[in-house]
């Protein structure tokens, strides 16, 4: 089986949503499919990214075939116009890329072809090619009229939802329900075998051994959203000491340009510094051993739209991997991967109150803070990022043949 992948963003980038598309590129291709990811050129400012592929960037097997095309970088041109005249160049320019990177992809003669760009899904379809579309987010605007004028298109063969939310959203858009199956994202359990134990990684990282660690992994923003760090900060604020230690928040992922406000903010809720550490970006492969480092994995969403009803984050699946008790805010989301007491300890959001008491439960009873991390940890089992690809190709194989 022939597949391509049509991905209309910087690659390689330091953003999760590329990530994502390698991984599932790889799963593919571990599914013994022929996979080409055909992407736009874009500008890289960073000498890191300059410097290196995807696979060596994300630390992927390089067992299918990149290829970019000619692009017009229009997001250079962002930091110079408003955003209400940016929003329509890009949507318009989005549009454009997407039919030509469809003529090129056209070509390929593949059976199946794979984005989760909704420009480049109404190209796809339009033209006849089997297509399958993996739902992010609900679009608005231009975005979802696209969509809606292909949601009974022969040509689309499924959407793949990361939430229920969103695959109730999408039928509510004229798609079929049959056509729309619900997976979450994934994770690589093969980063996790074998690893230290939390004080040998401790002292490879030169962390404390005797004080209690509450961690975050991943970007600190998205999409200019906060992600829970300030709620993360409050509730370290509120801490005593735990289990004879004091505490120290330690988030990893960046931007570091966001760490002025939280230290800022440290400032006024009379923090010291040594409570916090910031840490930027660090490769894929690295972050189980940061996991590792912590006594509790964080995951602090605020209670907006996006983060209740549509997001899968990549950090709850490697929190569980990672086999650490994780406190998670208690959204409708985030329920269909975690229960409360069994594989994590939910809280309510935006609540730094409430977050530091989820804390000290956690920390004070070692025989909870074991379960929760034991359940977790088996449970990860079934979001691979290779059983992930298995169940598309699954839900597709009587429709291809």
């Amino acid at each position: 089986m022939k597949l391509v992948y049509l991905a209309n963003m910087r690659l390689p980038t330091e953003k999760a949503h590329g990530y994502q598309v390698c991984k599932m590129c790889e799963a593919f291709a571990a599914n013994d499919v022929e996979v080409t990811l055909l992407h736009p050129y874009r500008q890289q400012h960073d000498p890191v990214l300059q410097e290196k592929s995807v696979f060596e960037y994300y630390g992927i097997r390089s067992i299918f075939k990149v290829r970019t095309l000619s692009n017009w970088d229009v997001v250079r041109l962002e930091s110079f116009a408003l955003k209400s005249m940016f929003r329509p160049l890009f949507f318009t320019h989005a549009l454009v890329w997407g039919f030509y990177a469809t003529l090129v992809a056209r070509k390929e003669g593949a059976d199946l072809y794979y984005t989760r760009n909704s420009e480049v899904a109404y190209w796809l379809v339009k033209l006849g090619l089997p297509t399958v579309y993996e739902a992010h987010v609900v679009p608005k605007q231009g975005q979802r009229l696209l969509l809606q004028q292909i949601a009974r298109h022969p040509a689309l063969q499924l959407v793949v939802a990361l939430t229920s939310f969103i695959k109730e959203r999408f039928v509510s858009l004229g798609f079929p329900r049959g056509k729309i199956i619900v997976l979450p994202d994934g994770v690589d359990l093969r980063l996790f075998e074998n690893l230290p134990s939390k004080e040998e990684c401790r002292r490879q990282l030169e962390f404390p051994l005797d004080r209690p660690i509450i961690g975050y992994i991943g970007r600190f923003r998205t999409m200019e959203m906060e992600k829970g760090i300030p709620e993360l900060i409050q509730a370290v604020a509120l801490l005593p000491e735990l289990n004879e230690g004091e505490p120290l928040l330690l988030c990893v992922g960046g931007p570091m340009d966001a760490v002025p406000a939280y230290l800022e903010l440290l400032c006024k809720l009379g923090v010291p510094e040594e409570r916090v550490k910031f840490v930027d970006r660090v490769p894929n492969s690295e972050i189980p051993y940061w996991i590792r480092t912590f006594d509790i994995a964080a995951a602090a969403f605020p209670n907006t739209e996006h983060y209740a009803y549509f997001m899968s984050p990549l950090k709850l699946f490697e929190y569980m991997a990672a086999g650490v008790p994780i406190i998670a805010t208690d959204l409708p989301s985030i329920r269909e991967v975690l229960r409360h007491g069994e594989n994590a300890w939910l809280v309510q959001p935006e609540s730094p109150e409430a977050l530091a008491e989820g804390i000290c439960v956690v920390m004070e009873n070692p025989g909870v803070a074991r379960r929760l991390a034991e359940h977790a940890r088996e449970e990860a089992e079934k979001y691979t990022w290779e059983k992930r690809a298995a169940s598309i190709l699954t839900f597709l194989e009587g429709i291809i043949k």
